[in-house]
């Protein structure tokens, strides 16, 4: 169910922004991409409340057993720190608090965070890396993602 909720919300992050790119390069949006895009956003928040309600199943998991170390692993601290920043910042893009172009390449760097952290077993690093590369990803990716949209003749919208 993990896994699960996780690739539903890389999937759907990276539709998402393959969408809104094809949709916003005439310029406007028209109902037939509004749809769509709404689709993917549902899948999105499936994503993450599968994501959240897993984890937490987890988090109980190693509480109520003998194996409550795991819970301190820095790959599963930094886990839960990016869920909770995905879950704040979620909530700041449809408040319409955060630009579209902040919360496209968060929701990207984000959800391909988690994929990485669920699916690297031997990751051998600490928290603190693991954070570091993560907001040093955040630019980046913000930044590559403006560059194909100047690329595309793709104006921002806010």
């Amino acid at each position: 169910m993990h896994i699960i909720g996780t690739v539903l919300g890389a999937g759907g992050a990276t539709f998402a922004e393959v969408l809104s790119l094809q949709a916003l390069k005439d310029g406007t949006v028209d109902p037939a991409e509004t749809a769509l895009l709404r689709l993917v956003y549902r899948v999105l928040r499936i994503g993450l409340i599968i994501l959240v309600i897993s984890g937490f199943g987890y988090f109980l998991f190693y509480r109520l057993t003998v194996d409550v170390k795991m819970l301190y692993e820095p790959r599963i601290l930094a886990k839960l720190t990016i869920l909770f920043f995905t879950l704040i910042a979620v909530i700041a893009w449809q408040a319409k608090m955060v630009p579209f172009w902040i919360g496209s390449a968060g929701s990207i760097v984000s959800w391909y965070a988690l994929i990485i952290l669920g699916t690297w077993r031997g990751l051998d690093a600490s928290y603190m890396s693991i954070m570091i590369f993560y907001f040093l990803a955040l630019p980046v990716v913000a930044l590559i993602l403006l560059l194909i949209r100047k690329k595309m003749g793709i104006k921002l919208p806010s």
